[in-house]
């Protein structure tokens, strides 16, 4: 095995994709072998490229040792645990293995897996492995061709303005000066609670937020998609103000695997980036972030959102893999 001069970080959530919507979808139960599995699929794409070397948190699920012990006679992968005190949080991961000199990370999990990335700030750029129920954010091609992908990236050097995107995000400050973030949508929701987090029953979403739609993708977003399809490179955002079925026009959407709603669209606002939308909730209720319920809001406050391209760097596959076979017959 040739000596290792570059080195990527690879996170697995191993709480992703376990949520309430195993129960009241179809969703399936992204288990911890199944992760695993996603695990080798991704270090095999990574040993193609020589010279590599990974590095990964102790997560404490055992995906480390699986991989380690699986994948040593090709790839060094090396444990970076956390110092005495820190919380065993996704962020926490993403400055830890930053810290520890990763020059670009691999994350496996669902959109809310994501969201905590990018509420890292980190400055390498990311590939969003998909792991969990929706997966809007997230690389939905081949693992190892990502694996490859992101090791071909940091063996050449490669300038991220010409091989990856800027990370569109939802910033939400509230009166109170709360402020948090998402990368998909934010709803606003009837309950004043956060419960089970997941939102699954239409007649509960007020409004919508959403910066990335697609008709494909499963998730709140998935609504806004009939009315504003939007991609990440897309420089918008969409409104939806969200009423009865019965009085406005219907659109039924995909929420979840195995799970139709119908929502009354009462209108919609398209929004630029660094727009300001100033939003009330009068008989207040929760802010759903990227299909979480997150934020409990009180009776008569307000809330400000900008979307912005402030989001950590998305690596393309598909964009460094040509890059690189371009130059191979150059």
């Amino acid at each position: 095995m040739p000596d290792a001069t570059h080195t990527i970080g690879l996170i697995i959530n191993p709480m992703a994709g376990r949520d309430i919507r195993r129960l009241v979808a179809q969703a399936s139960l992204q288990s911890g072998p199944e992760k695993a599995l996603v695990g080798k699929r991704i270090l095999a794409g990574i040993a193609g490229v020589s010279g590599m070397r990974v590095m990964m948190p102790d997560d404490r699920q055992g995906f480390f040792s699986y991989l380690q012990s699986e994948m040593d006679r090709v790839l060094p992968i090396d444990l970076i645990p956390l110092g005495a005190g820190e919380d065993e949080t996704t962020e926490s991961w993403v400055h830890l293995l930053e810290e520890a000199g990763a020059e670009a990370l691999i994350v496996v999990g669902g959109d809310g897996t994501q969201r905590n990335v990018a509420q890292a700030h980190p400055r390498i750029p990311v590939l969003p492995v998909a792991g969990g129920t929706n997966n809007v954010a997230c690389y939905l091609g081949d693992q190892t061709a990502g694996g490859y992908a992101v090791a071909h990236y940091v063996a050449a050097g490669l300038d991220p303005a010409d091989v990856a995107y800027r990370e569109k995000v939802i910033h939400l400050t509230l009166d109170t000066g709360q402020a948090d973030m998402a990368l998909i949508d934010v709803a606003l929701v009837r309950q004043r609670y956060t419960g089970a987090l997941a939102v699954w029953n239409a007649e509960d979403v007020l409004g919508l937020v959403a910066a990335v739609a697609d008709p494909i993708r499963p998730g709140l977003s998935n609504v806004a998609s009939f009315v504003m399809p939007l991609r990440q490179q897309d420089d918008q955002a969409v409104w939806i103000r969200i009423g009865s079925p019965d009085t406005a026009e219907v659109v039924t959407a995909v929420l979840a695997p195995g799970l139709l709603g119908r929502f009354g669209v009462e209108g919609f606002q398209p929004l630029s980036l660094e727009d300001p939308l100033t939003l009330a909730m009068p008989e207040g209720g929760s802010l759903a972030l990227d299909g979480e319920r997150t934020i409990v809001v009180k009776p008569g406050q307000r809330l400000t959102i900008h979307v912005r391209r402030d989001g950590p760097y998305i690596l393309d596959p598909s964009r460094i893999l040509r890059a690189i076979g371009k130059d191979s017959r150059d």
